[in-house]
């Protein structure tokens, strides 16, 4: 735990907690968002999104993968349907690492806490969007961030993260499909879950750390 958890936990409390996670969750999301990018392919007609276990079963599917390794992501390269989407998965991204946090407050604070940690965290993952550039209001942000969140039945119903088979019958799942839907990309998209360009190399580690630290600071405080 860095110094600046620390004082938001001992000194600010759950809200403080949650302030300090929040850039942090911003972070973490934004670099889901472009693993996810990586691992995508391309198909030139319509349909839906899908999820593969390897880029191997995305080939045989007809998709065409458009990265072969993990490398910088060049926003000039891309084209411009590639771009719309890249830009939907980052707000995507982020509002699931939203979510994330949420659920670990909810599985591990007791409901007054919970709400204060919220009200913590929601208005700092905001301001990192608009400070990172992705929005140029915080209002905007917050429309975007609230419409994937309203798309979930319930948190405390829904699956959150499948950790054994990421984006399988999860939020994770929803919002990348959904991602798709809403940047109006005119080709057929599907993304891959494992291999060398797999996102669980970076989803299943940022929930667990999310879950871990949300846990350490819920026990050490006792909230």
């Amino acid at each position: 735990m860095g110094l600046k958890d620390w004082w938001a936990g001992k000194v600010a409390g759950p809200r403080g907690y949650g302030d300090a996670l929040g850039r942090n969750a911003r972070k973490g999301g934004a670099a889901l968002a472009n693993l996810v990018f990586i691992s995508h392919g391309m198909r030139p007609d319509g349909g839906s999104t899908t999820i593969f276990d390897t880029a191997t079963d995305m080939e045989r599917a007809g998709f065409k993968p458009r990265f072969a390794d993990i490398t910088p992501i060049d926003l000039a390269s891309l084209t411009q349907d590639e771009r719309l989407v890249f830009r939907s998965l980052q707000t995507a991204m982020i509002s699931f690492a939203f979510i994330v946090n949420s659920n670990a407050a909810l599985q591990y604070m007791r409901r007054e806490n919970t709400s204060k940690f919220r009200n913590g965290l929601g208005p700092s993952l905001l301001r990192s969007m608009v400070e990172c550039g992705l929005f140029d209001r915080i209002e905007t942000a917050q429309t975007e961030v609230l419409s994937y969140a309203k798309s979930i039945d319930s948190v405390l119903t829904a699956t959150v993260f499948n950790m054994e088979k990421p984006a399988s019958g999860d939020v994770l799942e929803q919002f990348i499909v959904r991602a798709v839907t809403i940047s109006g990309a005119r080709f057929r998209y599907g993304f891959t879950r494992t291999g060398s360009t797999g996102f669980d190399l970076v989803a299943v580690p940022f929930v667990r750390e999310t879950l871990k630290s949300v846990f350490a600071a819920t026990n050490q405080y006792k909230w």
